[in-house]
């Protein structure tokens, strides 16, 4: 049996088998023609990091909590209609859960036709051994990471083998079939299994360098998603375990000169805080899939069509420690207005308007052939996080302060005091603080806040008043008082129709 493959803008998550003999179809090419050599299985690989290059994880999450607020360029993003995220709304149409979950299982359908097609084709291009052998390391990690983010927005429960996340995707499906939800113990197993095998290959092989490591799925980026991974599950030892191990792999916590680069340019080095990121091209600068674009029409200026800002707490936050925060003039830009009268100012809209500048700074533009930012993915820094929830989890208070102290040691001038905490629920409320002001705008915030507001004693987001009382901005339905925290199913997102429709045993989340 042959299997068809159609080459679409997307590609299904799903290929159709045919037997028979019939006329060829333009764009249709068979599995043997398809994928024969390395350039064929790289082409693939490149384009599934490109799908899941994915900006509604960043922006979506930002505008839900208390990282975002509407901006004076708003037109009703956010505020109206199934993508209405500044109000809670969200429900199976809903635009960023349908992306979230389609980008990572098509992602993962030619990711998968890369590891079924990979040992046939060191058959038939022996010369690129070494480079298919690398390759298959590389599928591996990709799927891992899909798989983990689909877990980590859909499942009820991060912690509860029983409970149900997304499907396996573990080969290429038939358009007959309907895969069952897997429970959240099997796609963990499955994750950790990618890891491991992907780690061993890269320890048993001589592979290949390549030039820029941030850009590529390394070994150092399969340690970094194993330590994630039993972070989400709270299995502090293994966590602490593998995050050890990637931080001795060789990537450094950026310095406060060096934040600027790593966000706003490309130029930073290769082992300079970013372990992965999804790489942007000039030649794919577009409004519909830039990062920046995410919160403005045109630029990261006061003049680019705002129509999200950074939000007033998240602000407050970053300037509210001794010294100068570095993260705050990487979060916010240089052409901002800040009016120290904020909160009583009669025309806060215009007042005080704080310009989202995070990702690509003052270089990022939506104009064909210019830059846009690439897409942040795991930070070193986020290794030192989970660090201190290993050390929280140990009620040692010393170990969460002191790997707290490793990342904002580099974010001063001064050095702050190293802190001193002395119960559980303070460690943790400081480790998520932390993690919230130096992860900003990067897609942690909701999993974060899902993941530990409990421990931490967090009830509500940290929205400021003048980000939605009728007296400032006006959007009631963006008061915290909205969101209760404990037992809400919107901390796991809907399964988006394109998945029900099509898979009608499937089953919806609880509250959609």
């Amino acid at each position: 049996m042959k299997k068809l493959f159609y080459f679409l803008s997307l590609t299904a998550l799903f290929t159709a088998c045919d037997d028979s003999l019939e006329p060829f179809t333009p764009g249709a090419v068979y599995e043997d023609v398809a994928v024969r050599s390395y350039n064929d299985l790289n082409r693939l690989m490149n384009n599934s990091m490109n799908i899941m290059t994915n900006r509604e994880e960043y922006s979506f999450t930002s505008i839900f909590t208390d990282e975002a607020a509407p901006g004076t360029d708003n037109g009703g993003q956010g505020i109206s209609g199934s993508d209405a995220y500044y109000s809670y709304f969200l429900n199976p149409s809903s635009f960023a859960p349908e992306a979230i979950w389609s980008s990572n299982y098509n992602a993962m359908a030619q990711i998968n036709l890369i590891l079924e097609n990979v040992d046939d084709a060191i058959v038939r291009d022996p010369n690129n051994e070494a480079l298919l052998i690398r390759l298959k390391a590389q599928a591996k990690i990709m799927r891992a990471l899909a798989h983990l983010k689909v877990l980590a927005y859909f499942s009820t429960d991060l912690t509860n083998d029983a409970a149900l996340a997304g499907i396996i995707a573990d080969r290429t499906f038939l358009y007959t079939e309907q895969p069952p939800r897997a429970t959240v113990g099997d796609t963990y197993d499955f994750i950790h299994q990618d890891l491991n095998d992907a780690i061993d290959i890269y320890d048993n092989n001589t592979l290949p360098a390549v030039s820029n490591n941030s850009f590529f799925p390394t070994r150092t980026l399969a340690l970094a998603l194993k330590a994630r991974a039993y972070a989400y599950k709270k299995d502090y030892v293994n966590a602490e375990i593998w995050a050890d191990q990637a931080i001795a792999a060789g990537v450094a916590l950026a310095t406060r000169t060096q934040l600027a680069s790593v966000f706003h340019t490309t130029n930073a080095p290769a082992t300079t805080e970013v372990i992965f990121k999804f790489r942007r091209t000039v030649q794919q600068n577009n409004q519909g899939t830039n990062l920046h674009n995410g919160w403005v029409s045109v630029d990261n200026t006061i003049n680019g069509s705002c129509f999200y800002e950074v939000s007033r707490g998240l602000y407050n936050a970053l300037v509210a420690a001794p010294g100068t925060d570095a993260r705050t003039s990487i979060i916010v830009g240089p052409t901002s207005l800040i009016d120290p009268n904020y909160a009583t100012s009669p025309n806060v809209r215009d007042s005080d308007i704080l310009v989202p500048f995070k990702h690509g700074g003052a270089s990022a533009t939506t104009s064909a052939n210019r830059f846009n930012p690439d897409f942040v993915q795991v930070r070193v820094s986020e290794m030192y996080f989970i660090k201190a929830e290993a050390r929280a989890a140990e009620s040692d208070y010393t170990g969460v302060a002191n790997a707290l102290k490793q990342i904002t040691d580099r974010r001063f001038v001064t050095p702050p005091a190293l802190l001193v905490l002395t119960t559980d629920q303070q460690a943790w409320k400081a480790i998520l603080d932390e993690r919230r002001k130096e992860l900003a705008f990067e897609g942690h915030r909701f999993i974060d806040l899902k993941r530990l507001y409990s421990v931490a004693g967090v009830t509500s987001f940290d929205r400021h008043p003048a980000d939605y009382d009728p007296a400032s901005l006006n959007f009631p339905g963006g008061n915290p008082a909205n969101f209760n925290f404990t037992n809400n199913t919107k901390w796991a997102l809907p399964i988006p129709f394109v998945e029900l429709n099509a898979n009608g045993s499937f089953g919806q989340n609880p509250g959609y």
